[in-house]
C-alpha cells in the first residue's frame, strides 16, 4: 500500500460526534478529576458499575466518601502519597500497568475494579487534572479469591516455636495471586529446609507454576536433606513441563543445621542474600542456573557457619528490582544499607518497617512485582 493514500485520523473536534457520546458508549468507568481531586465529569458506565449518578459526585471530591479505593489488603489509597491518580498527577505520567483496588459501591460493599490513571495536559505541556479508567472485575474474584486461598495454604510456615532461631515471614502478590513460592519445614528437631522461588512474571500464570513447584517440593521431599540432589531434581522435573523457554523459575533452596551451626545453600539464579552479623549486613550470590532452563544442570551446595545473632534475609526479586524517582535502583547494596540502618527485620513488626522504607525508596505507590521475604535470626546459644 502507498503511504501517501493513507489519511491521517481527524482531530477529535471535527468528527461527527462528541467526547461525551464517544464515552457514554463504552463499558469501562470513566472520571476525569481537576488538581484537587475534584470529580468533573464521570460517565454513564462509572453509574452503572457503581451506582453513583453524576449528579452525586460532580463537584465533589473523589476521597469524599465516594469510590473511597484500598488495596487488595484493605489499606486506604485516598492519601496524597498512596492515590495513584494523584502521583500521576504530581509526577506527569501515567499508569504502566493496569492496578487493581477496591472501590466503595453506592449501596455499601467493596467493589474489585481494575484502574488505569493518567494525567491530563493543556497545549502548553502543563498538567491540569487526571482521568482514571476502571473496569468491574467482580466476575473474575470469586475464582481468584480461592485460588489465592489454596496458594496461601501451599505456603504455610511451621510453629516460630524454636528459642535457638526466630523468623518473621512477608508475602505479597503483586496481584491477587502470585508467582513467588516460598515454603519452610522442620524436619527434625535440629534442622530445617526451606525454599524461595520467583516464577517469571505475575498473574494467574506465574501462579499455576508456583504452584506447581509445590508439588515438586512435595514430590521429592525425600531429598530435602540434600540440597543439591534436592535442586538437581526439582529442575529436571520442571524442565518435563516448561517448552521452548516459555518460563523459568529463580529459586534458593536451603537447610539450617542448628546442631552443627550451619547452613547449606544451593541457587538457581537467585538474588543475592543479606547476611547480618554485628552491625554490618552485606550481599552473598549464589551461582547457578534458574530452574527450567537446562535439565541436564548440576547444582552445588555452599556451606555457610552463622553466630550467635546472625541474621539471613532471603527475598525475591521484587523486593531489589524497585526504582526512584531518578531510576536508581535500589539493588541488594540498597537493600542491605537500609537492614543496617533499621535493625534485621527477626519479627513480623520489624519486617513491615523495612517493607514501608522499601516502599518510601521508591517512586511507586506499591511494589511492582511479587513480593516474598524470609528474615532468620540465630540464638543459638538460649
Amino acid at each position: 500500500m502507498d503511504d501517501r493514500n493513507i489519511q491521517p485520523y481527524p482531530p477529535l473536534h471535527t468528527l461527527p460526534y462528541t467526547a461525551d457520546q464517544i464515552l457514554a458508549g463504552i463499558s469501562h468507568g470513566v472520571y476525569v478529576t481537576d488538581l484537587a481531586r475534584r470529580i468533573v465529569y464521570w460517565n454513564e458506565a462509572a453509574e452503572k458499575i457503581t451506582g453513583w449518578r453524576a449528579s452525586e459526585v460532580l463537584g465533589r471530591s473523589c476521597k469524599d466518601n465516594i469510590l473511597r479505593h484500598t488495596d487488595k489488603e484493605g489499606k486506604e489509597l485516598c492519601g496524597k502519597e498512596s492515590c495513584p491518580l494523584y502521583r500521576a498527577m504530581i509526577t506527569g505520567a501515567g499508569s504502566t500497568s493496569p492496578s487493581l483496588v477496591f472501590a466503595q459501591k453506592k449501596e455499601g460493599g467493596r467493589l474489585p475494579v481494575q484502574v488505569s490513571v493518567s494525567p491530563i495536559c493543556n497545549e502548553q505541556g502543563t498538567v491540569i487534572g487526571g482521568v482514571e479508567v476502571f473496569q468491574d472485575l467482580s466476575h473474575r474474584m470469586r475464582d481468584l479469591e480461592r485460588a489465592r486461598q489454596i496458594q496461601a495454604l501451599s505456603m504455610a510456615m511451621p510453629a516460630n516455636d524454636d528459642p535457638r532461631l526466630r523468623w518473621a515471614f512477608h508475602y505479597a502478590p503483586h496481584d491477587i495471586v502470585g508467582g513467588d513460592y516460598s515454603t519452610v519445614e522442620r524436619l527434625d528437631q535440629n534442622r530445617y529446609a526451606f525454599l524461595l522461588a520467583d516464577v517469571m512474571g505475575h498473574g494467574v500464570a506465574a501462579a499455576l507454576y508456583a504452584m506447581h513447584l509445590h508439588s515438586l517440593w512435595e514430590s521429592n521431599r525425600r531429598l530435602l536433606d540434600r540440597p543439591a540432589t534436592f535442586m538437581t531434581a526439582v529442575n529436571r522435573n520442571l524442565c518435563q513441563l516448561v517448552r521452548d523457554g516459555e518460563s523459568f523459575a529463580t529459586c534458593l533452596f536451603g537447610l539450617i543445621d542448628l546442631e552443627a551451626r550451619t547452613v547449606a545453600l544451593c541457587g538457581a539464579g537467585s538474588p543475592p542474600l543479606l547476611l547480618t552479623r554485628g552491625k554490618e549486613t552485606q550481599p552473598i550470590q549464589m551461582a547457578g542456573l534458574p530452574l527450567g532452563m537446562m535439565p541436564e544442570t548440576q547444582y552445588k551446595a555452599s556451606l555457610i557457619p552463622f553466630c550467635h545473632d546472625d541474621g539471613l534475609l532471603f527475598f525475591s526479586d521484587g523486593a531489589i528490582e524497585i526504582a526512584d524517582a531518578r531510576g536508581n535502583m535500589l539493588g541488594s547494596d540498597g537493600l542491605a544499607a537500609l537492614v543496617s540502618r533499621q535493625g534485621f527485620p527477626d519479627t513480623d513488626q520489624k519486617m513491615q518497617h523495612l517493607i514501608e522504607k522499601m516502599l518510601l525508596f521508591s517512586n511507586d505507590i506499591r511494589f511492582p512485582d511479587d513480593l516474598t521475604m524470609l528474615g532468620v535470626r540465630f540464638q543459638t546459644e538460649v
